[in-house]
């Protein structure tokens, strides 16, 4: 039984088969919302979670990240996790930058410490942020030129594993400054958030590992590209497999249970 349920997960893995996963409704109002972005739009990505839940939330984090460099946009990757700065340059390191230059298009400025450099950065990135991951100092990079604080974002999304960076950052920046918030999160804290989409105070919700499958698959649809890149959408392929293998276990086990106990009360009988 355990070598069957090995030989279902692996085989969707090792063959990178994909499989059409219909697009949500909370994926597919980030999705259009970053492909309406004007121009030269500033984003803002954090990366707020634990190596832990790398195979839910880093799939996310590359199919958006994927998004962004394919649009003319300007991108500074943050993170209120120390695991987070770590994790970005692993996604940078994934995707197509395409023709983007570090320190111009994008930069990563690493950690967010406190409340207070998160309070701060709307008005003044460079004194609450003075260097970024590579030790360059964040006043001499001409992205931090054209775009002195944060205030002037387009979005920020946080990739979050405890609903903490997101309430944060709704309190922080998109009520004081208006700056449009979205999630990438877990399973388990996603509903929680859907409360804060439906009032608009939240642009898009992500769910898991599925919606960077969607993800690719909108990518898919109009870049034609990406299949593949966050490797969510062979995971699904085997999550459906490996759930309906057991499926077919119980309604197996529980036929030969009744076939087996007729086949005694028959024997007893004769």
């Amino acid at each position: 039984m355990y070598v069957i349920l090995l030989l279902v997960i692996a085989l969707p893995l090792l063959s990178h088969a994909t499989v059409a996963v219909p697009v949500s409704p909370t994926t597919l109002a980030l999705y259009q919302f970053i492909q309406n972005l004007p121009p030269n739009s500033l984003v803002v990505e954090s990366f707020d979670y634990a190596t832990s839940v790398v195979p839910e939330l880093h799939p996310q984090a590359i199919v958006v990240t994927q998004q962004l460099f394919l649009r003319p946009v300007k991108i500074l990757f943050v993170a209120l996790d120390n695991n987070g700065p770590t994790l970005a340059d692993a996604v940078l390191d994934t995707v197509n930058k395409g023709n983007k230059t570090y320190g111009v298009d994008y930069a990563n400025l690493g950690y967010i410490p406190n409340t207070a450099t998160l309070i701060g950065m709307p008005s003044n990135i460079a004194q609450f942020l003075p260097l970024d991951t590579h030790g360059n100092p964040t006043a001499s990079l001409p992205i931090i030129k054209e775009f002195p604080a944060v205030k002037v974002a387009s979005l920020v999304i946080t990739f979050d594993d405890d609903s903490s960076a997101a309430y944060s950052y709704v309190q922080y920046w998109e009520g004081a400054y208006k700056i449009p918030v979205a999630i990438g999160a877990t399973a388990t804290i996603a509903p929680g958030m859907m409360p804060l989409y439906n009032s608009g105070q939240l642009v898009g919700v992500l769910f898991s590992m599925r919606a960077a499958a969607e993800y690719e698959t909108l990518l898919y649809q109009q870049y034609h590209c990406c299949i593949g890149i966050s490797g969510a959408s062979s995971s699904m392929v085997a999550l459906s497999a490996s759930h309906l293998l057991i499926v077919a276990m119980v309604v197996f086990a529980n036929v030969a249970y009744f076939v087996g106990r007729r086949t005694i009360s028959r024997s007893k009988s004769a």
